[in-house]
């Protein structure tokens, strides 16, 4: 599995889990804002993140993503070597 497959799996699980949603409706979602996700169940999701795959993500790079894709994206940016030791 590749890793931005793996950050994405395990980040629907986590918003599907925090807003208790199904994960094939957080999967098809396009943005954020179609789920329906406000500032602190972002923060709980993040948290959550960086609790499973042991990084840390800034809080001023959360302003700028609108979608599952752009957060599996910083994810990636902020704590690739981490990903990459989880993942093996």
């Amino acid at each position: 599995m590749d890793p931005k497959t793996y950050v994405y799996d395990i980040l629907v699980e986590i918003v599907a889990k925090e807003l208790n949603l199904s994960e094939s409706v957080v999967r098809e979602a396009k943005t954020l804002t179609e789920l329906g996700i406000d500032s602190l169940e972002m923060i709980e999701v993040i948290m959550a993140v960086e609790d499973r795959l042991g990084i840390v993500i800034p809080d001023r790079e959360l302003r700028e993503v609108a979608s599952i894709n752009e957060l599996v994206a910083l994810i990636l940016r902020e704590g690739g070597a981490t990903i990459a030791v989880a993942m093996s």
